[in-house]
C-alpha cells in the first residue's frame, strides 16, 4: 500500500541514512511535524555498509560531546524503540609503534580527559591481555578507551527510525525528491517524484549526494567520495564477541569482531577517489565498488603480522564501499546563506555513525530554538568558502582527508593536496625569501621564513627562526602579509544598520578605526571585527582570514531587505602590516605623510602613498606593538612590496606563527578558537569594546549575564616549564580538577615558555582576583606542568607599546 504525501510538514529531511533518520528522530520527539524522503531504502547509501566503529574522542571538542551522545543514545534505544541495534561498548585498543605516536596519543589522552572522556595508558602485557591475538612486536605503548565500541549500522538506523514514526514522523521510501522548492529566497518544500510537499525547513542529509544537490540549488557543499576498503576473515576460533576494538595506525589498520569473524578496515595512506563516470548511478542501492586487492596488500601484509591467527584464516570477503570525506575533515551542520530555511548535515568523514545521533540531536535543536543550542563552530556549515568546490578539488581533498585519518597528527600539520588556490599578490616575491605556507581558507599564508617546516612535537629546527620574527617585531622591525577578509557596507542607513549589529560606537566619523564585535540574540560572538569608516554612508568591515565566510554570512542575513548592500571586496586590496618600534620611522622615510602620534593617532586611519602607491594605511595592531597595516589595491601591491624590500632599512619578513605568538602574549583573543557566537563578551573578557549606551543587538543577554556573573572566564596562561610545549586543546587544572582546555596556544619568546588561553569555571563568589590566583596546571602529554595565570596579557599589559 503506498502512503499518501502529507501536504505541509514543518520539515522536510531529504536522506534516510543514519544522519537523516536521527534528525527526523529528534525532531519528531519534540513534536514536530516532520516527513522524510529517501530515494530508495533506507540506510542504502553509505550507511547500510559501515564498519559500525564507535569512538567517543573525536578531533573537536564538539564533535567529542556529539560522539558522546550518539553512544549513550545507542544504550538505550533498544529498550526504548524495541529494535535490536548491535550496540556493544567493549572499549578500544590503540598500539604505538613509535616514540611519536606514543607522544600523539598521551597528548590525545589528556584531551580526551579535558572532554570528560574516560582513557588511561596501559602496559603492553595489558594489552594482549585484553586482545589475546594480538602480536605485540614493536609495541611501545598501549591506551585503553573503556567507552568506546561498535554498533550495527542498519539496525541502529532502524531504530532510530521506529522512534521517529513513534514520535510522529512520516517516512517515505522509494521517493526520490527531484528539487527543493524556492520561492523569493526562502523554503517552500519540496518536490518528490511523487508530488509536493510544502515545509518550513529542509535538510540535506544526502551524504555522497549532498554536493550535487546544494549545486542544483546554488549553494555550497564541498565533499567528495572515496574508495574505503575493508576485509572479512574466515571464522576465528575462540574470538570473543567481548574482544575490544583495536587500532594499529602506525600500520593504517583496525580490526573487530564480527560475528565470530575479523573485520580489519583500512585507512591506507594512499586512498583513492571514487569518480564515477557521469556521476553517481541513479540506480545505486546498497551497492559495491570493484575492490583493487592489490592496493590493500601493504595493510593486510603488516595484519599477518600483527594477528598471527590470520596466517591460518581465510579471507572471506574483500569489499570496496564508497564513503564521503571533506576537505577539513569536519562535517557540515547548519544553514545556509543562499537559502533561509534550508540545512545540511552531511559529509561525515566515515564516522557517521558514531556522529550521526548527535549531530541530528544538535542540528534539531537549531532548527527548532532558531540558534545553536551548544557550540558548533568547528562544524557549522557557514565556514565553507563558495570558491572552494570544484569536483576535482573535493576529489582530491576528500582521498587526502581519509589518507591522512591514521597518519601522524601533528600539531602544525601542513596538508599539501591542492595547494596554491588563494594567493595575494605578494605570493611570489613570500616565496622567493624562502617562506614556508600554510594554508587557511584556501589562502596561502607564510608561517615562517629560511627554515625548512618540519612536524614533531618537540622544538624545531625553525624554531629559532620563529623567534628571530618574533623579536623582530617586538624589539625592532617586521612585516607580515595579512592579507583578510573584508566588506564593504553601504547605504543611506549604514551608520542605523551597523550600530544595530556592533556593540561599539559606530558613529565615529570617517577616519576612525573601531574593533568590536557582532553578536546574536543570546549575547555570543558570530564577528570579531576591525570597522573602518570610509564615509557618511560606507564602512569597511575586515575579519580574520578564517572567519570570511562566517563574517560575510552574518553581515548579509542580518542586512537582508534593510537597503543596505554588503560586498565582499577581499580580492580587491593586499595587506603588509608593518609593525615594531621602528616602524614609525621607516614608513615616514617613505611617505610624505605625517605619522607622529598627534597627526596620526592610534585607531585611525589615512589616504597616503607609498612610493608611486595610493594606500590605506590603518594605525592598529594584532600583535601589540607601534605599526600600521597597509590596504593596496592588488594592482599597487607589487610596487609597495618592492619599495619597502628595497630600503636599506628593510624590515625582517615574518609569519603567521610570530603573528601567533605575539597577539597571544598580548592576550588578543582569535574568533573561532577564543570566541564565537556560543561565547559571551562577558566571559571572554571583551566588555569593554560594549558601549552600552547604544543599541546593539544582544545587548540585553550581555547585560543580563554580566549581572548574574558568568559562570566560566578566558584566562592567560604561562607555562612554568620553559622546555614544555602546548599546541591547544590541553586540559587545565585546579585544585586537582580539570576546569577547562586551553583554546588557544603558542610559545611566548618575549616571556620565556610556552603560553596559551582558555576558559575555566568560575566558582560563584570567587572575585576575578581569587580566580587568577589559585593554583594552576596544564596537563602536557600526561604530566601536569605548574601554570601562572592573567586576566590581562603577560606583554605589555598597559598597551601603552602600541600606543606609543
Amino acid at each position: 500500500m503506498v502512503k499518501h504525501l502529507p501536504t505541509d510538514v514543518q520539515v522536510a529531511v531529504v536522506g534516510g541514512g543514519i544522519v537523516g533518520c536521527a534528525v527526523a528522530y529528534h525532531l519528531a520527539r519534540a513534536g514536530w511535524s516532520v516527513a522524510l524522503f529517501e530515494r530508495k531504502k533506507l540506510t542504502s547509501g553509505t550507511t547500510w555498509h559501515a564498519a559500525g566503529l564507535v569512538s567517543e574522542t573525536q578531533a573537536v571538542p564538539v564533535m567529542c560531546t556529539l560522539a558522546r551522545y550518539g553512544l549513550d543514545l545507542m544504550e538505550r534505544l533498544e529498550s526504548e524503540t524495541g529494535q535490536n541495534t548491535g550496540f556493544k561498548r567493549n572499549g578500544s585498543i590503540t598500539l604505538a609503534l613509535t616514540e611519536a605516536r606514543t607522544e600523539e596519543l598521551r597528548r590525545k589522552v589528556d584531551y580526551a580527559h579535558g572532554c570528560g572522556i574516560r582513557a588511561v595508558e596501559i602496559s603492553i602485557a595489558e594489552a594482549v591481555e585484553r586482545w589475546p591475538l594480538l602480536s605485540a612486536h614493536g609495541a611501545q605503548s598501549a591506551f585503553w578507551y573503556p567507552g568506546d565500541g561498535y554498533t550495527n549500522p542498519i539496525d541502529t538506523t532502524m531504530a532510530l527510525a521506529k522512534g521517529a514514526r513513534a514520535g510522529g514522523a512520516q517516512i517515505f521510501e522509494d521517493c526520490k525528491v527531484e528539487r527543493v522548492v524556492v520561492q523569493r529566497g526562502k523554503v517552500a518544500g519540496v518536490e518528490t517524484e511523487r508530488g509536493m510537499v510544502r515545509a518550513e525547513h529542509v535538510v540535506n542529509a544526502t551524504g555522497m549526494w549532498a554536493r550535487d544537490l546544494g549545486l542544483s540549488h546554488g549553494v555550497q557543499v564541498p565533499l567528495n567520495r572515496t574508495n574505503h576498503y575493508y576485509v572479512v576473515t574466515d571464522p576465528i576460533e575462540g574470538l570473543s564477541g567481548d574482544l575490544p576494538v583495536l587500532r594499529v595506525m602506525d600500520e593504517y589498520a583496525y580490526y573487530k569482531e564480527d560475528a565470530g569473524k575479523l573485520l580489519i578496515g583500512c585507512s591506507e595512506p594512499n586512498a583513492t577517489p571514487w569518480l564515477p563516470e557521469g556521476g553517481i548511478p541513479d540506480r545505486f542501492e546498497f551497492d559495491e565498488l570493484p575492490c583493487d586487492e592489490e592496493h590493500l596488500y601493504p595493510v593486510l601484509e603488516a595484519a599477518m603480522e600483527r594477528v598471527p591467527a590470520l596466517a591460518d584464516a581465510g579471507i572471506r570477503k574483500f569489499f570496496n564501499g564508497p564513503e564521503c570525506f571533506t576537505p577539513d575533515a569536519r562535517h557540515y551542520l547548519g544553514p545556509f546563506a543562499e537559502i533561509k530555511g534550508l540545512w545540511v548535515a552531511a559529509g561525515f568523514n566515515s564516522t557517521g555513525i558514531q556522529n550521526g545521533p548527535g549531530a541530528g540531536k544538535a542540528l534539531a535543536e537549531w532548527i527548532m530554538a532558531g540558534h545553536m543550542t551548544m557550540d558548533l563552530t568547528d562544524v557549522d556549515s557557514r565556514r565553507v568558502v563558495p570558491g572552494l568546490n570544484a569536483a576535482n578539488y573535493t576529489a582530491v581533498k576528500a582521498a587526502e582527508t581519509l589518507s591522512h585519518a591514521y597518519a601522524m597528527h601533528w600539531p602544525y600539520l601542513r596538508k599539501d593536496q591542492a595547494r596554491g588556490l588563494r594567493r595575494t599578490p605578494y605570493f611570489a616575491h613570500l616565496k622567493a625569501a624562502g617562506a614556508q605556507f600554510g594554508s587557511a581558507n584556501g589562502w596561502e599564508r607564510p608561517l615562517v621564513y629560511g627554515a625548512e617546516f618540519t612536524d614533531g612535537f618537540g622544538r624545531q629546527p625553525w624554531f629559532d627562526a620563529w623567534r628571530d620574527e618574533h623579536e623582530a617585531l617586538r624589539t625592532d622591525l617586521g612585516m607580515i602579509d595579512l592579507t583578510f577578509g573584508r566588506f564593504l557596507v553601504e547605504g543611506a542607513d549604514a551608520e542605523q544598520q551597523v550600530q544595530r549589529l556592533c556593540g561599539a560606537d559606530m558613529s565615529a566619523p570617517p577616519g576612525v578605526l573601531i574593533y568590536t564585535h557582532m553578536f546574536n540574540d543570546q549575547g555570543g560572538i558570530e564577528a570579531d571585527v576591525t570597522v573602518a569608516r570610509l564615509s557618511a554612508n560606507q564602512y569597511l568591515v575586515m575579519a580574520s582570514a578564517g572567519a570570511e565566510p562566517q563574517t560575510e554570512y552574518w553581515l548579509k542575513t542580518s542586512l537582508l531587505e534593510t537597503g543596505v548592500s554588503v560586498a565582499n571586496i577581499t580580492s580587491s586590496e593586499a595587506t603588509l602590516a608593518i609593525m615594531g618600534p621602528r616602524s614609525r620611522d621607516f614608513l615616514q622615510g617613505l611617505t610624505d605623510t605625517d605619522l607622529t602620534n598627534d597627526a596620526f593617532p592610534f585607531a585611525s586611519w589615512q589616504n597616503i602613498h607609498v612610493g608611486y602607491a595610493p594606500v590605506r594605511a590603518q594605525r592598529i595592531t594584532y600583535v601589540g606593538e607601534l605599526g600600521w597595516e597597509l590596504h593596496v589595491p592588488c594592482e599597487f601591491a607589487q610596487h609597495v612590496f618592492e619599495t619597502l624590500a628595497a630600503s636599506p632599512e628593510a624590515p625582517r619578513l615574518g609569519g603567521g606563527m610570530a603573528v601567533d605568538s605575539c597577539r597571544i602574549e598580548k592576550g588578543f583573543r582569535h574568533w573561532g578558537h577564543d570566541v564565537g557566537p556560543f561565547d559571551s563578551p562577558v566571559d571572554a573578557g571583551l566588555t569593554f569594546a560594549c558601549d552600552f549606551e547604544t543599541d546593539f543587538r544582544g545587548k540585553e543577554a550581555i547585560l543580563a549575564r554580566r549581572k548574574s556573573g558568568p559562570d566560566s572566564r578566558l584566562l592567560l596562561f604561562r607555562l612554568a616549564d620553559p622546555d614544555a610545549l602546548v599546541f591547544g586543546k590541553e586540559p587545565i587544572v585546579r585544585d586537582g580538577e580539570i576546569v577547562g582546555r586551553l583554546t588557544s596556544a603558542s610559545y611566548g619568546w618575549s616571556t620565556g615558555s610556552a603560553i596559551g588561553m582558555g576558559y575555566v569555571t568560575w566558582p560563584e563568589g570567587v572575585s576575578l582576583k581569587q580566580l587568577v590566583a589559585n593554583d594552576y596546571r596544564i596537563l602536557v602529554a600526561g604530566r601536569a606542568v605548574d601554570a601562572f595565570a592573567s586576566a590581562r596579557g603577560f606583554y605589555d599589559p598597559s598597551n601603552s607599546r602600541m600606543r606609543g
